[in-house]
């Protein structure tokens, strides 16, 4: 039982730090470390088109979330073959200045996934943003372009969604795909490539931001989830320096750090019946698929020839044998899982503490706030989870429900918001075993960004609009 208690405490302290470097900004994909809380106070619990909005905006085309910075919000959109970041006075919602690049290729993403999916990242007065189809391009916090660095293509199945982050000087970009998969280190100040470093390609890729995790004397490590499993990387070489194979498939999710304690989400994995896709691919109806038969479909000829170079014979024709190897490895992988990562070494593969195999969401990421972890799953499903042992709290469905969750539940001020693809916005009180729901709205039209939280305010982007909600007196 102490043993528990003490993880617990370890738990809070560290979500707590968290929490206090959150206070002012919001600096990359779900926050400071991906974490999803902030230390934000005073944002109200009853939020609106008409309520408690302080303003809105017109976003532009794109699912990227909003990051905030020294009053400053950044976020990126697509118009035609532009790619644009905006930057905008948190305050007003006033634009200070835009700029753009322009496409320089097609690149596939399958809805909502597109162009302007990967949400950019700052710090030290730069921000850096990933457009898969143009650049990776850095500008300074007045709009300068600092470098830009031509990357891709891609060969992903569904697109890149994974955002760049920062860390130690230097932009971290995980590229999961079904071929070509690899971790690349940027300077943050020239945009040089300091280090590549391969990952193994899964059979329908990957869509993981990767996290950071700090071990008392030692250099920041990267967590990154992806294919098969989970890998620890040193910030400054990219040389591996643990792995735990066997625990992911095909991520959305970020991995969820607190403290030495690495939370990865993802639906455990099963088989796939080839015969699903039958009626739309084997135009004649030999139970194969021949490549020339899916070329019509990007999406699923990569898929197909991942398969075919892996698990088949090179023939160019998968067929059920095949098909089914491929997706046979993936079967007994993923759930929600705990990894302690405090001992691990290139030695000795880390300890996975706990695992729950039942329903766990795909797209949003969990949030852990004070040993807890809250997750919310498609048809308005929300659970609590006790951090240290993984025993379920509490599992309950939401009054209005909900059709899909794309968008990460964030905490800030004990108040756990949820958003779903109809632009449902619930706020629940959290509270472990005691969450409670306590209110919820429309904001009229769709919504897949994760919201961001700063200052007192809480930033949501829709299909076309940014909004800022908070109370009047908000600093």
């Amino acid at each position: 039982m102490w043993r528990r208690g003490l993880t617990r405490a370890v738990l809070c302290l560290a979500i707590l730090r968290a929490a206090e470097l959150a206070a002012e900004d919001w600096p990359r994909f779900r926050g400071i470390n991906g974490s999803g809380v902030s230390a934000s106070t005073g944002i109200p619990s009853d939020l609106g088109p008409e309520t408690h909005r302080l303003w809105s905006v017109e976003a532009g085309a794109g699912s990227s979330s909003p990051v905030i910075a020294q009053g400053k919000v950044f976020l990126s959109a697509a118009d035609g073959n532009q790619r644009r970041l905006r930057c905008l006075d948190a305050q007003t919602g006033q634009q200070l200045w835009e700029q753009s690049l322009e496409k320089v290729r097609d690149e596939n993403a399958s809805s909502p996934n597109g162009p302007a999916t990967c949400t950019p990242a700052v710090e030290q007065d730069l921000v850096v943003v990933l457009f898969p189809d143009t650049a990776l391009a850095c500008f300074t916090a007045s709009g300068q372009l600092r470098w830009r660095a031509d990357i891709g293509p891609f060969h992903s199945m569904h697109g890149i969604a994974a955002s760049p982050i920062i860390v130690e000087g230097k932009v971290i970009v995980q590229a999961d795909q079904i071929q070509g998969s690899y971790l690349a280190a940027f300077d943050l100040q020239s945009g040089e490539r300091l280090w590549q470093v391969e990952r193994t390609d899964g059979v329908t890729g990957a869509y993981s931001t990767p996290s950071v995790i700090s071990v008392p004397g030692q250099t920041p490590w990267i967590v990154a989830t992806g294919p098969q499993g989970l890998c620890a990387y040193d910030v400054h070489r990219g040389a591996t320096i643990c792995s735990v194979p066997g625990v992911a498939n095909a991520p959305v999710t970020v991995p969820v750090v607190a403290g030495t304690t690495a939370y990865l989400c993802e639906p455990p994995g099963e088989g796939e019946p080839m015969d699903k896709y039958a009626n739309a691919f084997d135009a004649d109806k030999d139970g194969r698929l021949a490549l020339e038969e899916v070329s019509r479909s990007v999406p699923f000829l990569r898929l197909l020839t991942g398969i075919d170079q892996r698990y088949g014979n090179g023939d160019r024709v998968v067929d059920e044998s095949e098909w089914k190897a491929a997706f046979d490895s993936m079967v007994g992988k993923g759930g929600l899982l705990a990894i302690e990562l405090s001992a691990a070494d290139a030695a000795e593969t880390p300890r996975v503490q706990w695992s729950y195999t039942k329903s766990v969401p795909y797209v949003a990421s969990p949030v852990c706030h004070d040993g807890v972890l809250y997750l919310v799953d498609d048809g308005g499903i929300f659970m609590s989870v006790d951090a240290a042992d993984g025993s379920v709290l509490k599992r309950g469905r939401l009054k209005q429900g909900g059709r899909q969750f794309y968008a990460s539940p964030v905490i800030a001020d004990g108040k756990v918001f949820v958003v779903d693809t109809d632009g449902r916005l619930t706020v629940l009180q959290a509270g472990g075993a005691d969450w409670q729901e306590l209110s919820s709205t429309e904001l009229g039209e769709p919504v897949f960004a994760t919201p961001a939280i700063c200052d007192g305010r809480l930033f949501v982007r829709t299909e076309s609009k940014l909004y800022c909600f908070g109370a009047p007196h908000a600093p």
